[in-house]
């Protein structure tokens, strides 16, 4: 009959000092490595195949914006989708949002007009991007499309988290991204320059927002579509 007993002997293995500093070495090495790495990894280009719809984030500078053009152009992309919310860059702006700003600039700078879709997203009082993912699916479930793909083109290092906050909007999609390419900083050395080091920090902070806090609520709740006006607010029910 076994001796009842509230603990047991076990061997545990330590490592030795030269152990220690091997393992501590590996872990600088690697830690110093994705650090080097992290705007490439904010920044990805991974598009999927389906070529009907481009969404371009409308907040975009006009680089950006003309690099979408190049691509929508030479993939051979059906319509253009410039998805965006209110203009905030400017007291009196000329067009209320940034979808309607960038649609603009695409169709001065030769956009068929029968190839764009202006889809404008109301202020937001959680993520911006999200909110103008959702108010994207919205305008394609309304007209019939089955698609199951949907490609996204926005800036840099925004790119990881933008693709991010579409898939959360698309669970049953498959989302593809393109980066543009900074003309402020390199990518393989962004900690070089003011514009990289801030660009790559706040977007590592908002990824690991997005993926530990952001929590959007069932489609069509008023979680998910969460805005500041208080008229878009629930009433009270006190």
């Amino acid at each position: 009959m076994s001796k009842f007993t509230l603990f047991r002997k076990r061997q545990l293995w330590f490592p030795t000092i030269w152990g220690g500093l091997v393992i501590l070495l590996l872990l600088t090495v690697s830690s110093l490595f994705l650090l080097k790495q992290l705007a490439v990894i904010l920044a990805p280009t991974d598009p999927v195949p389906d070529r009907t719809y481009l969404v371009v984030e409308g907040w975009q500078d006009e680089d950006s914006l003309l690099s979408a053009l190049a691509i929508f152009n030479a993939e051979g992309y059906h319509y253009m989708i410039t998805a965006g919310g209110p203009n905030k860059r400017f007291l009196s702006p000329e067009h209320a949002s940034y979808a309607e700003q960038a649609g603009a600039f695409m169709l001065e700078q030769g956009l068929d007009a029968e190839k764009l879709i202006v889809i404008s997203a109301p202020e937001s009082a959680q993520e911006r991007t999200y909110l103008s993912a959702v108010m994207v699916r919205e305008w394609l479930a309304l007209n019939g499309t089955d698609l199951t793909q949907l490609n996204v083109h926005t800036s840099h290092v925004h790119a990881r988290r933008t693709r991010s906050l579409y898939q959360k909007a698309f669970p049953d999609f498959k989302i593809g991204i393109y980066a543009t390419v900074p003309d402020s900083f390199e990518l393989h050395q962004w900690w070089q320059t003011s514009d990289g080091a801030k660009s790559v920090i706040t977007e590592l902070i908002g990824n690991v927002w997005v993926a530990c806090c952001f929590h959007p609520g069932e489609p069509g709740s008023h979680y998910e579509k969460w805005a500041v006006e208080k008229s878009e607010q629930p009433s009270d029910p006190r």
